[in-house]
């Protein structure tokens, strides 16, 4: 968990110092407070009856709970579940960091807001360093030469050297002082999802079904496909992936992508033609997706005859649409594991989490 919370905060800075590069008036530190919750992955609370009963609505003198949100939508029940997860970690994550560096101060007498900083000192970064960074990101410079942004990069590795003391003062002290989240796990919320016969890869009998709602411009979904070939690749043999179209309205080249996708079905080149779309997410237009697909080796005829019956491509795209739909789907990417809802371009280890359970039932 420290790995993925350091490799994050490196990500962090990366993209902070291109913002500033764009920018000139941008400030470049990105301060030293660290948000306790993101070191540790805690469990969703489990809500016992006297609790779920509490709040409820009334509709035409009738009370509902969340009971009742459960039973008629639990995909929205789900939802809500999750949400209050990422506020209770939060809630906790804070608290904790606060109690930590109280700790800390009182054994070493010193203000909790310097417990992070203690002992650090800043060595000046070499020539070879700030030319490395200048380099990295002379794309983003605008023209301004070495000598121009050397302070501000000077500034940045120093930056650098604040964050690194911090996560070794943050390793220090959660191994002085354990913290364990006694939350209880919750019931799986499960739903059934069709695969209609939609493309997919890995073995049917495998322990692990995946089904993707997707969209081909959409840009949260083209980032999610990192994360989905890292789970196929660590999961091989015991997952199986199945991909549903659903192309948003509002991207108005998604569903011709989307039929040009499913005309490659019939010549074994689903999956490379899904890739280069997705490659190209950015840029679907009619003429640019028909010169993308037909670069996989599709057979020209046999793609333009296919594509002439849009009403029978419309249709098939339309009902995986309203299947999702009818499981709560609003949005791209989606997915369901075994028939659990995780909603979005989430983390690796959001899905690691799921998976993990689901092999070991």
């Amino acid at each position: 968990m420290i790995a993925r919370f350091m490799a994050g905060k490196l990500a962090e800075m990366e993209n902070n110092f291109k913002s500033w590069m764009a920018s000139p008036i941008s400030k470049i530190f990105i301060g030293t407070n660290l948000v306790f919750a993101v070191l540790f992955l805690v469990s969703v609370p489990s809500f016992v009856k006297e609790y779920i009963t509490q709040d409820a609505v009334s509709i035409g003198g009738k009370k509902y709970d969340l009971s009742d949100v459960k039973d008629s939508s639990p995909i929205a029940y789900s939802k809500f579940q999750s949400e209050y997860k990422a506020l209770l970690k939060n809630t906790f994550g804070e608290f904790a960091q606060d109690k930590l560096f109280e700790l800390v101060a009182k054994d070493k007498n010193i203000k909790p807001s310097e417990v992070l900083n203690e002992g650090l000192v800043l060595r000046e970064p070499s020539e070879e360093e700030i030319l490395n960074v200048y380099m990295s990101n002379k794309a983003q410079l605008g023209g301004k030469s070495l000598a121009e942004t050397k302070d501000k990069i000077v500034g940045f590795l120093k930056n650098q050297q604040e964050q690194e003391h911090s996560r070794n003062k943050y390793r220090e002290i959660i191994t002085k002082y354990p913290v364990d989240f006694l939350i209880k796990e919750p019931e799986s919320i499960r739903v059934t999802v069709d695969e209609k016969n939609n493309p997919s890869m890995g073995p049917k009998d495998a322990k692990i079904t995946v089904i993707e709602f997707s969209d081909f411009e959409c840009p949260f979904c083209k980032r999610s496909q990192d994360v989905n070939r890292q789970l196929r690749e660590k999961y091989k043999g015991q997952i199986r992936w199945v991909f549903r179209d659903f192309p948003l309205p509002f991207h108005q080249d998604a569903m011709y992508a989307h039929m040009a996708a499913n005309c490659s079905i019939e010549e074994g080149k689903y999956w490379d033609v899904f890739n280069v779309l997705f490659d190209n997410s950015g840029n679907l237009s009619k003429s640019n997706v028909d010169s993308l697909v037909l670069k996989t080796g599709l057979s020209k005829d046999k793609y333009q005859t296919c594509m002439k019956d849009q009403s029978k491509l419309k249709s098939e795209i339309d009902a995986d649409i309203q299947d999702g739909q009818k499981v709560g789907v609003s949005g791209t990417p989606a997915f369901f594991i075994n028939g659990i809802f995780v909603s979005g371009a989430l983390p690796f280890e959001n899905f690691d989490e799921i998976i993990q359970k689901e092999l070991k039932q």
